[in-house]
């Protein structure tokens, strides 16, 4: 379920890690993260982002360094990177392996990164490993899916794509 609701697995909400993982590209690209650069990174205002960092900050996530600049604690950090690596493989396997617009792929996987697990993202880089290291299947599941496009009749079985015309695939 995409919820884009805080899941029992995760104790921050969606916007505390945007917020997280925008200071920590914010300090990868430039050197340091400004409020104001944050807030016009994510397309907020600056009250919204002071009320999200507040909470932040009241658990320990983020601090100030002498500039005022904003600074990521060691566990803020191990948070917002993990939300980058769920960020980038899903990005990855949408643009690079579905073939979706870069744009598109960049925004989906912005929505869908809060609520993918450890295991399947992980399960998400195996793939992209196994693609990367076997040019041969690369190019196959290229090649085919690049051409393939499923015929479905809707119907009173299939309302709207149900995927009533998949059976579960059997795992031997």
């Amino acid at each position: 379920m995409l919820s884009g609701k805080q899941s029992a697995q995760r104790t921050l909400s969606p916007s505390h890690e945007h917020y997280l993982r925008a200071i920590w590209e914010l300090r990868v690209r430039a050197g340091y993260a400004r409020q104001t650069d944050v807030a016009r990174e994510l397309g907020v205002t600056h009250a919204t982002l002071s009320v999200g960092l507040k909470a932040l900050e009241e658990r320990g996530l983020v601090g100030h360094d002498a500039h005022r600049f904003l600074v990521l604690t060691p566990g803020g950090e191990r948070a917002a990177r993990e939300v980058h690596h769920r960020f980038a493989v899903l990005r990855t396997f949408l643009a690079e392996v579905l073939g979706v617009d870069a744009s598109a792929a960049a925004h989906e996987a912005c929505l869908i990164e809060h609520d993918i697990s450890a295991q399947t993202t992980e399960r998400f880089v195996d793939l992209l490993k196994l693609l990367s290291e076997d040019p041969e299947l690369r190019r196959v599941l290229h090649d085919r899916l690049s051409h393939y496009h499923r015929s479905c009749e809707p119907g009173d079985a299939c309302a709207t794509c149900g995927l009533s015309c998949l059976t579960p695939m059997s795992l031997a």
